[in-house]
């Protein structure tokens, strides 16, 4: 059940179960789309905000926001997300490609299938060993990068006439991926018996999402957005998709994204489940996902965190001193509103993706510049609102910064290192 609002969608059930008792658990308030970036000042100051609340289902457990936004908004023009800027995501890939191939048996005529393949960075890697690959993505500008290199991809969202469409060109797929794209789905079973439906027969899906045991654990809360309508866990994902008719294979914790859970099926009908997924079910049953005393207070916690970190911010801003963010993910939206600091205390940003470069941050107007501005402005603060990869991109600026500056990191623990 949904109530129509302007531009977003309240939701009143759960995404994969269809349950109506959902909780709220955490309130953010009015936030801006983390990803709308624009071009002009005083249209990023003046962007429309719109709630950011989780809910819980107390049937299945599952996690969601409470609002959906419409996806136009939040996909069709301003979405300027590319995977294979980072470095670390061009390795992962790589990898994952080489394990796929390995755990599934695929040859060479077998079909690769990513859903919201972005601009085609994890197909590339399956191309290269040989393998036929398609993209879907509804990002505009991300897909027409990976068709410009060579990497066929459906500028739409994953539906059944895109389903049709791939059938009719290329067959059934062997192989299907998705990677960190299920948190941002609206309709979760459509997309799931989509993908059931496009599979062949003891085909395999495999897909990696944020998994919000990690978020919780290590306080990510910069992963809620409006982007990501679902925040998922293993139990309810598991017990929707084994009703579909898959297996449940294999499932495993990596590092990417600050955590993510890698869910690997095969489709068989026969809703198996092996010995080593069951107690890793198990023990997720007691994790903090379940332990209510702790959900309760998790937001008071960030908040305390992030008025701390945003008074430091501020300190260096009325002491005259320039300071700078690296990276505008989509998180930094989410960083700064709660820090409560707006282009007074930040005055720019430094981004490698140049779909980003000479905009503006939603709702507080902080512009973003290319990282060649680094040389010439030289800040004496740099926050790395990109702290996920803040290893790979302190590695890239030390060589690089040759005056005294202070490095902060807000996640997952707040610390700054000066040189």
């Amino acid at each position: 059940m949904t109530q129509e609002l302007k531009n977003y969608r309240i939701i009143k059930n759960c995404r994969l179960c269809d349950s109506s008792e959902m909780d709220q658990c955490f309130d953010f308030g009015r936030l801006p789309l983390g990803n709308n970036l624009l071009e002009d000042k005083a249209n990023a100051l003046n962007v429309e905000k719109y709630p950011l609340c989780v809910n819980r289902c107390n049937s299945c457990g599952h996690f969601q926001l409470g609002v959906a936004v419409d996806p136009q908004k939040l996909y069709a023009t301003n979405y300027t997300y590319l995977s294979g800027v980072g470095k670390s995501f061009i390795e992962h890939f790589r990898k994952y490609a080489l394990w796929s191939t390995e755990k599934c048996n695929l040859s060479n005529n077998s079909l690769v299938v990513d859903i919201g393949s972005n601009d085609g960075t994890c197909l590339k890697e399956f191309k290269k060993l040989g393998f036929e690959v398609y993209g879907v993505d509804p990002a505009s500008a991300a897909a027409k990068i990976a068709n410009d290199s060579g990497i066929p991809t459906l500028n739409c969202f994953f539906d059944e006439h895109a389903v049709d469409k791939i059938i009719k060109s290329n067959g059934k797929a062997d192989f299907i991926t998705s990677h960190n794209v299920l948190a941002h789905v609206d309709d979760l079973r459509s997309v799931f018996k989509n993908i059931y439906t496009l599979l062949k027969n003891n085909g395999y899906f495999c897909f990696e999402i944020g998994y919000f045991k990690e978020v919780l654990k290590n306080n990510y809360f910069d992963t809620i957005y409006h982007e990501h309508l679902d925040y998922h866990h293993a139990k309810p994902l598991v017990k929707f998709l084994c009703g579909l008719g898959f297996d449940l294979i294999d499932l495993s914790v990596n590092e990417v994204q600050g955590g993510s859970l890698r869910l690997f099926f095969k489709k068989t009908g026969d809703k198996k489940i092996t010995p080593k997924a069951q107690k890793f079910l198990n023990e997720e049953a007691n994790s903090i996902l379940y332990q209510n005393n702790v959900i309760s207070l998790w937001q008071s916690k960030i908040n305390s965190n992030m008025t701390k970190f945003g008074n430091k911010i501020k300190e260096y801003a009325s002491s005259g001193k320039t300071v700078a963010g690296y990276g505008a993910p989509t998180k930094a939206t989410l960083l700064i509103e709660t820090s409560n600091l707006d282009s007074s205390d930040i005055s720019f940003i430094m981004e490698d993706n140049n779909l980003k470069a000479n905009r503006y941050m939603p709702g507080n107007g902080i512009p973003i510049v290319d990282t060649s501005e680094l040389i010439n402005i030289k800040p004496e603060v740099i926050v790395i609102f990109a702290w996920n990869f803040h290893i790979e991109i302190i590695e890239k600026l030390k060589p690089i910064i040759d005056w005294p500056v202070s490095v902060l990191v807000p996640l997952p623990e707040f610390y700054e290192e000066t040189w």
